[in-house]
This record gives structure tokens, C-alpha cells and sequence, in this order.
């Protein structure tokens, strides 16, 4: 908590940094601020005392790009590829229900992934990370209960208070940080809690031993069993998805399996999650395959969190606090972003302990940081909040895969690997309007799948659809996350990414439009409220629709060949040319 009250004893030792949680972002930080400013001298105040469990019950046992570039920085590539379980990507199965797994749209990657990412066991990373940062030269305090933090006024040092071994000890410090998780001392405490309209919880249990989902199809299924990679499926983030739901399976480094069930609260109750038995019975009933491959294994743990995403009106202050992690914003679990924030989070901190240190005013910087952070926060939880229909959808759901991998990859993880945050705010701004154009044209996409996935019927196919195609626009996005670039380049990149970004948002309206006909059609423009996002689509691109399938391709845009490829072929309605004139019209009233 914080308090304006000195603490109950007098003030023992100054750090430089105290970080208040010694999870994963307390850690990670610690890390960071060692090797990035080896000067400061920094101390950790963590709860829980080694040795951690391995499977560790917590959170975030997934991580993506910007969380794997992250951890590259930092050092942990090589401890990693021991420890730990290189990624195969995200995989997807929409469908639900009693449909055999085989004959459900797969989406996923067919080869290893350029750029990796890795799968986490909690549990032991943190263990490992702990002896890491000692290693670094931070001072770990376990067992140690965080009971008071007193924020100095009119540059005055912090003052933090905690519970050891029965006694109350003090420190000092220049900067504090909160890495408390759903603690969240200072986020609660200063009122900082804003809600989202993403209601959505998750009920998660472990198992022993891996589980490979292969397992669930029949040997005779050989096209399914002989897809590319198809032996290794269990190393990629498997999900199980219908409406308003989506289950996962998650191998862990230690021999176990984390077994998740997320739910959009708009079409199922919290209770669903709410315990294990709700959780089984769901899965029974929307993913038998699933629930009976389970069923002979015993739940190791158990652990819901309800109504889980939250939005943070502010994570740092010109008064050298910060807040990093959980104990700051929640989005959901879906794409594994949680890393990803440690790792915008802990940098933004990194950096404005830098300027600091040197002197520099960090008001500006510190307002840029808390609008950029909050603006990565809301445009990622608009890519779930109305994806309840999506979910259960083949058609829609690969398009958003295709959509948030372009976004992704294209500005995202560019934002990070090009350290855009280090930059004045004025040299900031090329990047800035390049994200403002991805923001918006995100908008309009996810209202469109949303309506496409109410109004089409979903087709269910044997087929594979490798996500990203290889060669493709979309595999180039994700090879250049691994690129460092000159400022310049950079900012070219992402504007470039952008413009295409825009037109890749025409192609996708021009699919669902053609395959639901006029009527549908009309009413998928009025949801999406398509007249609204001044995004005209050429009139030489819709006459290409009129073209024999040849003369079509070679037409087509480098980008409209693209998500072609990679969604694969136009399904049309007979009357597709009369859904195109809804466009042409210049309304849908």
C-alpha cells in the first residue's frame, strides 16, 4: 500500500531501484537495469522464497516475438534453448463441437519459425532468473511481504516497508517499482484502475506429461499426419476454438501440460470457468474430442481468473515511480501478449531511469510513455473484446490471423526491435501516424469479421492453411522482426507496411462481400459500418472480379495475391457482382 506516514522503523539502507515483486517483470527489470545501468544498485522484494515449484501455477506460459527479442537483449537466448521449449507457433482449430479434429480448418505455420519464440514453464524460469540477477549483482530479498510504500514529494526519495521473518524492515530508494502482479499496490492504491468493455475469463489446470494432440487423430487420417511439421504440432500453442471460447494446450519444459479454457462472457456464464468441474463439463460438451483424450488425467492444479482484463490510466510518473506487469494492465491470454508488455513496460522504465540519471527532464518522456503504453494496451484488447463469433468461424478467424499477424509483425514488433521508445518525442512522430493507420484500420477489420462471422455460415474443410504462406508479404513481415534498421529505414518500413496494411483491409471486405451475396452483404456494411472508414475501394480493382480466374491472377496487386494465398481461394455467391455494386453504390442505406 502506500502512505503518507513514515514507516514503523527508521530508514535502514538506500537503493537506487526497489522492485516492489520478484515474478517474471520484477525480474526481467532487474535484469535489465544491471546490464543497461550497471551503476544503480537495485534490490528485489519478493514474497515467496525459493525453490519455486517447476509448472509453477501462474500466468503467461507463452511468449511471441516481442517477447522473444526481448529476452534475447536481455541475455537468455542460449539459457532458453536449455531450459526451455523452442515455439511452433500459434495453431489454430475453429469448429468446436463433435466434428473430428481432421476434418477441421487447421491455421498454422508449416515450417519452423524464422524469428523464434518459446514456450515457458513459470515455474522454472523464475527459479532460474533468480540466481541470474544475483549473478548481476541485484540484492533479492525472499520472504519478504511488501506492507507500505511512501512516495516522496518534491523530489524526495521512496520509502518502502516490508515484513521479514516477523520483523518490519525499511528502505530507501530513488525509484520504486511495482511488480506486485494482481497486488497491484500502487495501481489500487492511487486509483489508477480503469475498466475495458473485453469481459472474458479463463479457468487452467496442468497435467503430467505431454500431450500431443496428434494422439486425437486415427493413424488412417495420413494426409493429416503427413502436413508439414505435422509431428511436431505439440511444440505450437494448439487451440480449440467455437463461439465465444477457445481452449488451449501448452507443453511445459518440465514434462507437463497447462490445459486452458478462456470464455467471452457475452455467450457463456463465468461459472463455466469458475472451478475444474465446470471447466470438464464445458469441455464435454463443445470439445469432446478434447474432454475425453483428458479425461484419464489427473488435474495437478487448478486456478480461474475472472473478468480479467483491465486498463491502467498511467504506469510512470515525473515522481521516479513505475509500475510494470499484471500489477499495471491485463489484456487476455489469446496470442500470448503478457511478455510483450513486461517487455514495453520494463524498457519505458529502463529508459527513464537512463535519462534521469543523467539529468534530463523526463516530463515529456514520461507523458509519451504513459499514451503510447495505454494506446498498445486498448488496440490490443479491441483485437478480442468483439471476436466472440469469430472464434467458431473457419472463414473470419482465418482472416484474423492473417490481419493480427500483418499488424503484428509489420509495426508492433518493429516498435521494439527498432527501440522507437529511446527516441525524442518529435523524431517519434513518422512512427506514431504509422501506428494511428494500422489503429484505425483495425477498427473497421474486426467489426467486419465480427459481421461476417454472424452472417456466413461456417465452412468447415480438411485443408490446411499454413499461416504465413511461404514466400509471401506476410512471411516478409515476420523475418523483418529479426532486422535491426537505421531510423530511416525504419520509418519507411512501417509507413510502407501501412499503405499495404490499407489495402489488404479492401481485400478482406471484398471476400466476406462476395461470399455472402447482396442482401447479407448489405447488412455485413451496415455493421461494419464500412461507409464510415473512408477507405474507398478502387473501381479498377473491383473490375478485376470480372476476369476469368487467369487473367484475374495475373492482374491482381502483389498484396491481393497475398492474402489469396495465404486465405486461399474466393468462395462466390452467384450474385457476387451485385454484392460488389454495394460498394460502387457509395452507401448501404
Amino acid at each position: 500500500m502506500t502512505d503518507t506516514t513514515a514507516p514503523s522503523d527508521t530508514i535502514e539502507r538506500r537503493r537506487d531501484v526497489v522492485i516492489c515483486g520478484g515474478g517474471l517483470a520484477g525480474l526481467l527489470l532487474a535484469r535489465q537495469i544491471r546490464r543497461e545501468l550497471p551503476a544503480l544498485s537495485v534490490t528485489v522484494l519478493e514474497r515467496q522464497a525459493r525453490p519455486l515449484p517447476d509448472g509453477c501455477h501462474k500466468v503467461g506460459e507463452s511468449s511471441v516475438e516481442v517477447a522473444a527479442q526481448y529476452l534475447a537483449r536481455l541475455g537468455l537466448t542460449e539459457y532458453l534453448g536449455e531450459r526451455q521449449i523452442p515455439k511452433l507457433g500459434l495453431r489454430f482449430f475453429p469448429g468446436g463441437g463433435e466434428l473430428p479434429l481432421e476434418q477441421r480448418t487447421e491455421i498454422g505455420p508449416s515450417a519452423e519459425p524464422v524469428v523464434g519464440s518459446w514456450q515457458l514453464d513459470r515455474g522454472r524460469f523464475e527459479d532460474d532468473l533468480r540466481g541470474l540477477i544475483e549473478q548481476d549483482g541485484v540484492e533479492l530479498v525472499e520472504g519478504a511481504r511488501v506492507r507500505e510504500i511512501r512516495l516522496g514529494r518534491e523530489g524526495a526519495d521512496h520509502a518502502v516497508g516490508y515484513e521479514l521473518e516477523g520483523g518490519i524492515h525499511s528502505l530507501s530508494a530513488r525509484w520504486v517499482v511495482d511488480a506486485t502482479g494482481r497486488a497491484a499496490l500502487l495501481r489500487r492504491d492511487l486509483k489508477l484502475t480503469r475498466g475495458t468493455q473485453h469481459v472474458a475469463s479463463a479457468g487452467w489446470f496442468r497435467i503430467a506429461g505431454r500431450f500431443d494432440i496428434n494422439d486425437l487423430v486415427p493413424a488412417s487420417a495420413t494426409d493429416w499426419h503427413q502436413r508439414p511439421c505435422a509431428p511436431q504440432r505439440w511444440r505450437s500453442t494448439n487451440h480449440f476454438m467455437g463461439r465465444g471460447y477457445w481452449a488451449w494446450v501448452i507443453p511445459l519444459s518440465t514434462g507437463m501440460t497447462s490445459i486452458g479454457l478462456v470464455i467471452q462472457e457475452e455467450v457463456h456464464p463465468f461459472s463455466t470457468v469458475s472451478t475444474l468441474e465446470g471447466v470438464r463439463a464445458f469441455l464435454e460438451r463443445h470439445e469432446p474430442q478434447l474432454a475425453r483424450a483428458l479425461a484419464g488425467s489427473e488435474a495437478l492444479d487448478f486456478l480461474c481468473l475472472g473478468k480479467y482484463a483491465n486498463m491502467v490510466s498511467r504506469c510512470w510518473s515525473v515522481d521516479r515511480w513505475a509500475i510494470v506487469g499484471i500489477a499495471g494492465a491485463f489484456v487476455d491470454p489469446l496470442y500470448s501478449p503478457g511478455s510483450d508488455f513486461i517487455a514495453f513496460a520494463n524498457s519505458f522504465t529502463t529508459e527513464l531511469m537512463r535519462r534521469e540519471r543523467a539529468g534530463q527532464d523526463i516530463t515529456p518522456k514520461v507523458t509519451h510513455f504513459n499514451v503510447q503504453y495505454r494506446t498498445f494496451v486498448a488496440s490490443t484488447i479491441e483485437l478480442f473484446r468483439t471476436a466472440a463469433p469469430v472464434y467458431g468461424h473457419p472463414q473470419a478467424m482465418a482472416a484474423k490471423v492473417y490481419w493480427d499477424n500483418f499488424t503484428y509483425w509489420s509495426f508492433t514488433c518493429q516498435y521494439f526491435q527498432q527501440s522507437v521508445w529511446t527516441l525524442e518525442p518529435g523524431r517519434h512522430e513518422g512512427f506514431d501516424e504509422a501506428g494511428r493507420r494500422f489503429a484505425r484500420y483495425s477498427t473497421g477489420v474486426h467489426a467486419l469479421l465480427r459481421a461476417w462471422a454472424e452472417l456466413a455460415p461456417p465452412v468447415h474443410s480438411r485443408t490446411m492453411k499454413p499461416m504465413p504462406v511461404f514466400p509471401s508479404l506476410l512471411v516478409d513481415a515476420h523475418i523483418a522482426v529479426g532486422r535491426t534498421m537505421p531510423l530511416d529505414e525504419g520509418l519507411a518500413y512501417v509507413t510502407e507496411r501501412a499503405d499495404q496494411a490499407r489495402e489488404v483491409v479492401g481485400e478482406l471486405v471484398l471476400r466476406a462481400l462476395q461470399e455472402l451475396g447482396p442482401e447479407p452483404g448489405r447488412e455485413l456494411l451496415l455493421r461494419s459500418r464500412f461507409a464510415e472508414w473512408e477507405l474507398p475501394i478502387p473501381a479498377e480493382r473491383l473490375a478485376l472480379e470480372e476476369l476469368d480466374a487467369r487473367a484475374r491472377r495475373r492482374r491482381l496487386s502483389p498484396v491481393a495475391v497475398d492474402v489469396e494465398r495465404n486465405l486461399g481461394p474466393l468462395r462466390r455467391h452467384p450474385q457476387a457482382a451485385q454484392a460488389r455494386e454495394l460498394i460502387t453504390q457509395g452507401s448501404t442505406a
